[in-house]
C-alpha cells in the first residue's frame, strides 16, 4: 500500500493494482510533462504535472465506485484506467498532440491503448539498461484479473477525447435510455466523469483561478446508475450545475486565455517548422517537456528563436482578431479551412510575412476554437441523466434552463487571432485584413 498526499485530495492510497501501476515508467514520465503546458507563463503556480493529476483521477474514480455500489472487479478496472487515461500524452500535452500527428505519429488517445495492451513501449533505445525487470502494463492488468483491452475500452471509447473526435459529431439525447451498460466509460469520458472532476479542481488551484471549484463531494454522492449510464440524482442538481458553469469558465480564463493560446502557438510552430531536422514524431512523442525543449533549442534558426522568446517571455502579439458574431458564414467556412489545411495555413501566414517584410514563420494564424471541437468534445455535454424525486429519469435540459445556456456559451470570444513581432503589428494587421476579408 503507497500513501498520497495531494495538493487537492489530501492523503489517500493506492494499493493493488493501482499500487503496481504507479511503479511503470509509463506512468512515472508523466511527472516530467506539465499538465497545462505553456500556462505557467501566464499563471505562475501552474507547474503541475499529469503524473499527480492522474493519481487524483484514480482517487476520484474509486470515490464514484463507492458511491455506486459498484462490485470490486468493476472498481479495480475503473481505478486502472483512470490512472491510466493520460498516459499516452507526449511532451506538453495537447498543445503539441495535433502537430505530432499531423508528422505522421498517433493522438494520445492511440498511444494509451498501445500501451495498455502492449503494441507501443514508452523506453526509448538506450534506456532499457538503467530499468531493472519491469512489469508492463498489460503483465500488472493481468496479473490483477483484468483485461487490458477491456481496460483501454473504457479510455477509448466512443466518448473519449483525441484528434478524430468533433464536437459536432455530438448527438445528444438521441441514445435510447436503456440502450446498452456504458457506466463504466462514462465514469471515465462523459458528461461527469473522475477526470474533468480533478482537472477542474487542480488547475484551479494551481493557476489560483477560482471558477474551477466544485462541490465534488456532493456530486459524487448524488452518482446513480440508470438505463445502463451515469445519472444524477435531483438533491445533486446544484452540484451539477456548479460543475457544468465551472468548465465553461474555466475554458475562458485558463485553457483558452489569449496570452496562453500565444505561447502554445509559438511552441507548436517551432515544432512544426523544424521539418525532419526533428526526429520522427514517435520517437518525439516519447520525450517529455525538457527534451522537446533541448531538440528545438538544437535545431537552430527559427525554433531556437521561438523558445529563446518563450524562455524569456519575449512574446508575438495579437495584432488581429475578431468575434464569431462579426463575421459571415463565408468568411467563418474561410476560416475553418485554414485552420484544418496547415499547409495552405503556412502558405498564407508567409505571404503575410513576406509582405510585412518579415522572415517566414514571424506571422500566426490561430483558430482556438477549431482545437476545441478536436480536443475536448465533453465541452458540447451538458444534457446528463437527472433522477427526480418522482424516480423518472429526465435530460438536464429539461429541468433547468441552464443547460441551453451553457451549450450556447462560447468558450472563446476570439474567433481568430493573427499573431506576430512586436513593431510589426499595425502592418501585420492590415495586410491580413486585406488578406483574409477581402
Amino acid at each position: 500500500m503507497k500513501i498520497i498526499n495531494d495538493a487537492i485530495h489530501g492523503q489517500f492510497k493506492l494499493e493493488g493494482v493501482t499500487e503496481e501501476l504507479l511503479s511503470t515508467p509509463e506512468i512515472n514520465k508523466l511527472s516530467h510533462i506539465k499538465q497545462l503546458g505553456l500556462a505557467h507563463l501566464v499563471f505562475p503556480g501552474a507547474h503541475h504535472t499529469r503524473f499527480e493529476h492522474s493519481l487524483g483521477v484514480s482517487h476520484i474514480a474509486g470515490k464514484m465506485a463507492d458511491s455506486l455500489s459498484l462490485n470490486d472487479q468493476d472498481k479495480s478496472a475503473l481505478q486502472a484506467a483512470a490512472m491510466l487515461h493520460d498516459v499516452g500524452h507526449g511532451p506538453y500535452s495537447h498543445t503539441l498532440e495535433h502537430i505530432l500527428a499531423d508528422r505522421g505519429g498517433m493522438d494520445h488517445m492511440a498511444v494509451t491503448k498501445g500501451m495498455i495492451i502492449g503494441d507501443y513501449d514508452v523506453i526509448v533505445q538506450g534506456e532499457e539498461d538503467c530499468l531493472d525487470y519491469r512489469k508492463t502494463i498489460p503483465e500488472i492488468l493481468e496479473e490483477n484479473d483484468l483485461d487490458p483491452e477491456f481496460v483501454a475500452s473504457l479510455i477509448t471509447g466512443a466518448d473519449a477525447s483525441g484528434t478524430e473526435r468533433s464536437l459536432l459529431s455530438w448527438t445528444e439525447d438521441s441514445i435510447d435510455f436503456s440502450q446498452g451498460d456504458r457506466t463504466l466509460g462514462h465514469l471515465i469520458h462523459g458528461p461527469v466523469d473522475c477526470d474533468q472532476l480533478d482537472y477542474l479542481l487542480r488547475d484551479s488551484h494551481f493557476t489560483g483561478v477560482k471558477h474551477g471549484i466544485v462541490d465534488h463531494n456532493r456530486l459524487i454522492e448524488c452518482l446513480r446508475t440508470k438505463g445502463g449510464d451515469i445519472a444524477v440524482e435531483q438533491g445533486g442538481l446544484s452540484a451539477l450545475e456548479g460543475m457544468l458553469v465551472a468548465r465553461g469558465l474555466m475554458y475562458s480564463a485558463v485553457y483558452f486565455h489569449r496570452v496562453t493560446r500565444v505561447t502554445e502557438v509559438m511552441l507548436s510552430r517551432a515544432v512544426e517548422r523544424a521539418g525532419d531536422d526533428l526526429p520522427d514524431s514517435i520517437d518525439l512523442q516519447r520525450m517529455v517537456d525538457a527534451e522537446i525543449w533541448s531538440s528545438l533549442d538544437s535545431v537552430g534558426g527559427f525554433s531556437r528563436d521561438m523558445i529563446t522568446r518563450l524562455k524569456y517571455r519575449k512574446l508575438l502579439k495579437v495584432c488581429l482578431t475578431r468575434r464569431k458574431e462579426d463575421l459571415n458564414d463565408e468568411q467563418i467556412e474561410r476560416l475553418l479551412s485554414i485552420a484544418k489545411n496547415p499547409e495552405s495555413r503556412r502558405d498564407l501566414e508567409d505571404d503575410i510575412a513576406y509582405r510585412a517584410g518579415l522572415e517566414p514563420g514571424y506571422v500566426a494564424i490561430d483558430v482556438p476554437s477549431v482545437k476545441l471541437l478536436l480536443s475536448e468534445p465533453r465541452m458540447s455535454q451538458v444534457d446528463v441523466r437527472v433522477v427526480g424525486k418522482d424516480g423518472k429519469t429526465r435530460w438536464l435540459r429539461e429541468v433547468t434552463t441552464m443547460a441551453e445556456a451553457l451549450r450556447k456559451r462560447q468558450v472563446t470570444q476570439e474567433a481568430f487571432y493573427v499573431m506576430t513581432l512586436s513593431g510589426f503589428e499595425t502592418k501585420v494587421s492590415e495586410i491580413a485584413e486585406r488578406r483574409l476579408f477581402s
